[in-house]
């Protein structure tokens, strides 16, 4: 009797240990998506780096483009042109995209004197990003668009996503996931010369 009962004990224990280890497997994978809401693939986040090709089309093109800013006003991307221009694709249910913004506006108010120009372009609602701002300020314009009228530009492949153009306007370097000062800076300073 008290084998079957230990037996029954131990089976039960199993049952409630693999039900947890399920729960959190779920749960884990349920955060690291991003909501339904935000139109981007969840696979999206998963996918290569862009092909140094693919990223010149994309920056002869974004050029062409003008996206509205969180204001509501248009501002073309080609007013930029002649500066060396960082250009992070980001969301606010991005934690990476996040945790480098504070480093890209501290870096933006420090190198805009030397020709440099961060823009942030948010694959996210307005309403969420004007939120996100007054949290977070940032020194740097912000511009609204979305994953579907992005992906006719740029195939973007996860976020954050980073490019770096030069003043001639040729694609210096491009960075899929979070971008860190120290990667950054050097090539910073080879564009802008002694």
């Amino acid at each position: 009797m008290k084998s079957s009962r230990m037996l029954a004990l131990a089976l039960l224990s199993g049952v409630a240990t693999l039900a947890t280890v399920a729960l959190l497997v779920y749960r884990l994978w349920v955060t690291a998506q991003p909501p339904a809401s935000s139109g981007i693939p969840p696979g999206l986040l998963a996918s290569q780096q862009l092909s140094p090709e693919g990223a010149q089309k994309a920056v002869d093109r974004l050029f062409s483009l003008t996206l509205p800013d969180l204001a509501g006003q248009p501002q073309a991307i080609a007013q930029w042109r002649g500066k060396v221009l960082v250009v992070n694709y980001w969301a606010s249910w991005c934690a990476p995209c996040v945790k480098e913004m504070p480093v890209f506006s501290r870096m933006h108010a420090h190198y805009s004197g030397w020709g440099v120009q961060f823009v942030g372009i948010g694959l996210d609602d307005a309403e969420k990003m004007r939120a996100f701002v007054k949290s977070t300020p940032v020194s740097y314009p912000l511009l609204v668009s979305d994953f579907s009228s992005q992906s006719s530009v740029l195939e973007i492949k996860g976020l954050p996503l980073t490019l770096v153009i030069g003043r001639d306007g040729r694609l210096e370097m491009t960075h899929l996931g979070p971008l860190d000062e120290a990667t950054l800076e050097p090539v910073l300073k080879r564009l802008i010369g002694p």
